[in-house]
């Protein structure tokens, strides 16, 4: 557990593990935790590096507005204090919007990317304003009330028969997810780009995952940057939702270790 100051924001993250260094960007409202069983699964031979995203867990955040480019960039400085790369690149939803920035920022940075339900397009009007009103709940102490819509989001029908443990986590970190940072941070990535016209200048071997039952970047999402980025394959998880990490955790982990055994 440490903290550190990325551009006069406090950051929080942990290290785990040692080997060649992975640094992991999580989702949209969850933290560091999104990731928990990776983790236990990859830390006998990697060197794991978790931060808590801007507004996120126990980093903090500029109470004005932010772009997603602007929390990729936080990141490479974080791996430039740190000593630790180049690095294994994984991002999820959130995370995964974010590193194609990075790599066509900082390609000698990383050693390979891997983006769980990513997508490379702007959002569209229709789901912008229900996730806004979403948001705008939070603030207003409706807490409660979110959580149920976004465990509806997240996770496929199949996952919510069984994977109650991880609901379970992701609601308790989430009624604790300070509201504004949640804010400004969503306004980032809602606000993101369209940046599918640059995905041909990535060289950075790419892994792309996606479940089968994700509503929140369904499969074409995925597609899309597979078509766009030359050095990249696609792994499509049957009966999985949004949050493969913990809905598929072995199968994840199992790609992630395959994948980078290949580089």
């Amino acid at each position: 557990m440490a903290v550190t100051e990325i551009r006069g924001i406090e950051y929080y993250y942990e290290v785990v593990g040692d080997g060649e260094p992975v640094l992991f960007a999580h989702c949209l409202t969850w933290n560091h935790h999104d990731y928990d069983y990776q983790v236990e699964n990859l830390k006998d031979s990697y060197r794991l590096v978790l931060p808590d995203l801007r507004g996120h867990g126990k980093t903090k955040y500029p109470q004005e507005p932010y772009s997603l480019e602007d929390m990729a960039e936080d990141l490479f400085l974080l791996v430039q204090e740190l000593g630790v790369g180049p690095v294994h690149y994984v991002g999820h939803s959130m995370g995964a919007m974010m590193g194609p920035m990075f790599a066509l920022n900082h390609p000698d940075a990383l050693l390979s990317m891997t983006l769980i339900g990513g997508s490379a397009i702007a959002e569209s009007e229709e789901k912008l304003a229900g996730y806004r009103q979403l948001v705008a709940a939070v603030r207003a102490g409706q807490r409660a009330a979110v959580v149920e819509k976004l465990l509806g989001l997240f996770f496929s029908e199949t996952s919510r028969g069984y994977r109650h443990e991880a609901m379970a986590a992701f609601t308790s970190d989430f009624l604790k997810l300070d509201a504004d940072g949640l804010h400004y941070t969503a306004e980032a990535v809602f606000t993101r780009p369209n940046f599918l016209d640059r995905l041909g200048e990535i060289s950075t071997p790419t892994l792309l995952i996606v479940g089968e039952k994700d509503v929140v970047t369904p499969e074409e999402r995925t597609e899309e940057l597979h078509r766009g980025i030359p050095n990249s394959r696609k792994l499509v998880l049957p009966e999985v939702g949004h949050f493969a990490t913990v809905e598929a955790p072995a199968t994840v982990s199992g790609a992630l270790r395959d994948f980078w055994e290949t580089i």
